[in-house]
């Protein structure tokens, strides 16, 4: 597994992580209809605007190519947080082989070198991906509510101190 930095090119791979990884976590938890209109083509849209706007790290083998992604942003919708972490995507086929830990710990070492000093993280409560949040040490800071289609939906925010560990 390698981890780089994400380029125009990988747009395409990055679009179909995220609907696949969509699709295989969160039926059942965000409405249908919303995840039925989901498409290859529209996230390559939002995909190649949000490449110039994001730090994006990618994960990747040889074999497979792109299968996994991060994105991180300075500043955050939460208030006293100078990073937010706004998508870890990872190809449920690669769940529990470590890529999620390579990818976390990366932006962490990345958010230190540019002297951030915390990171905040909004994952769906009934995502299963919250308890590898908890495993990395992750503090939880409040549960809300959104609406998805809706539905009320509750969403977890979790945020790390970015301090003098090794990552």
């Amino acid at each position: 597994m390698k981890i780089r930095k994400a380029k125009p090119e990988d747009v395409p791979a990055i679009a179909k992580v995220h609907v696949d990884a969509w699709l295989e976590t969160y039926r059942g938890i965000v409405p249908d209809p919303y995840l039925n209109r989901l498409s290859y083509k529209k996230r390559e849209r939002l995909w190649e605007e949000n490449i110039k706007k994001y730090n994006i790290s990618v994960i990747e083998t040889e074999e497979d190519g792109v299968f996994g992604f991060a994105t991180w942003d300075g500043g955050s919708s939460g208030g006293e947080y100078d990073s937010e972490l706004s998508s870890l995507y990872i190809l449920k086929k690669y769940h529990r082989q470590g890529a999620g830990r390579l990818l976390l710990s990366s932006t962490f070492r990345e958010l230190k070198e540019r002297g951030h000093r915390n990171l905040v993280v909004k994952v769906l409560s009934e995502n299963p991906a919250r308890y590898f949040y908890e495993k990395m040490g992750a503090e939880k800071v409040e549960e809300v509510s959104i609406s998805v289609e809706g539905k009320r939906i509750m969403e977890t925010i979790y945020s790390w101190k970015i301090d003098g560990r090794e990552y």
